[in-house]
C-alpha cells in the first residue's frame, strides 16, 4: 500500500475514534480546513523534530496531517494509548514510535489551538 494511502487512513482512524469519543450532548466541531500545500514555520519545526527522532514521512504535508489529525483526536478525549495503537495499526511504526509522535504533535501542534491560533 503506497504510503500517502496509509498517511490518509491513519488520519481518517483518528477522526472516526475522535468522533466515536464525544460526547451525545455536545455539538460537533466545525470542519477543518484543508491542510496548506505550503507548510509554515511551526509546521517546519515540527517535521524537523520528527526527522531529528528518526520518523520519516513521505512529505512534510503528511507528518503535518498525522500530527493535526493526532491532536484532534487528543482534543476529542480520546486517549494516548487509543491513539497510539490506532498509528501503530495504519502506519509502519513501532509503539515506541507512535508515543514519540504524540508528543512531538502535542508540544508542536496541538498547544498552538489551546492559544487560540488559527493555522493558515
Amino acid at each position: 500500500m503506497p504510503r500517502i494511502t496509509l498517511l490518509l487512513c491513519v488520519a481518517l482512524a483518528l477522526c472516526a475514534a475522535a468522533s466515536t469519543a464525544r460526547p451525545d450532548t455536545e455539538q460537533p466541531a466545525p470542519p477543518a480546513a484543508a491542510t496548506p500545500t505550503t507548510t509554515p514555520g511551526p509546521h517546519q519545526h515540527f517535521t524537523a523534530t520528527l526527522v531529528s527522532l528518526g520518523l520519516r514521512f513521505e512529505d512534510q504535508s503528511s507528518a503535518v496531517e498525522v500530527g493535526l489529525a493526532t491532536c484532534d483526536a487528543l482534543d476529542q478525549n480520546v486517549t494516548p494509548s487509543r491513539v497510539a495503537e490506532l498509528l501503530t495499526q495504519s502506519l509502519p511504526i513501532t509503539p515506541t514510535e507512535a508515543e514519540l509522535l504524540i508528543l512531538t504533535s502535542v508540544d508542536e501542534l496541538c498547544h498552538k489551538s489551546l492559544e487560540g491560533e488559527k493555522w493558515p
